[in-house]
């Protein structure tokens, strides 16, 4: 529907619900609200190796011209302990403000964050840091829209128009 509207999307990268394991598992740690079960030594080579298959994948789809590269989940977790704590880890937690802030530090200042049927991660992550966003970032629009059987296709459209108003008075 964005797209139809003359808009460009930019959606969030799958591989970084799964590699938030690896700083979820750090900040446990360092939190004491876990043990460690696995060696660091193994975390850390399993991790650089995940990292090597991605800095492979980059490099051959950065001669693509609309290719975004996948960010280090470590660089985007610092931003995102600028905004709530990482160990905000239900649902996903702190990658909500985590990927706001890296889309915003690649000059990406109009975000939709959908959830579905009033999911946790939304209404208390999303919402409760939304003052901090536009704090931290006031150049940042930002839309939460949940998706539920409570909630009209009328009231979802309406505010996705008054989103797209705002996105083009501000080009």
């Amino acid at each position: 529907w964005l797209i139809a509207q003359r808009l460009e999307v930019v959606p969030p990268l799958i591989t970084d619900f799964f590699t938030q394991s690896f700083v979820n598992r750090e900040t446990k740690n360092r939190s004491m609200l876990q043990r460690k079960s696995i060696p660091d030594v193994v975390v850390n080579w399993l991790y650089r190796k995940v990292q090597e298959r991605m800095d492979v994948f980059n490099d051959a789809a950065s001669a693509f011209r609309y290719y975004t590269p996948f960010d280090d989940i470590f660089e985007k977790a610092k931003r995102a302990s600028k905004i709530i704590s990482l160990n905000a880890q239900f649902g996903e937690g702190w990658l909500i403000p985590g990927e706001i802030a890296t889309y915003v530090a690649h000059g990406i200042n109009h975000v939709v964050s959908l959830q579905p049927f009033g999911c946790i991660a939304n209404h208390i992550i999303e919402k409760g840091i939304e003052k901090k966003l536009k704090t931290m970032f006031p150049e940042l629009n930002i839309l939460s829209l949940d998706f539920d059987s409570s909630v009209s296709d009328v009231n979802i459209v309406n505010r996705l128009l008054l989103f797209i108003d705002n996105v083009r008075q501000s080009r």
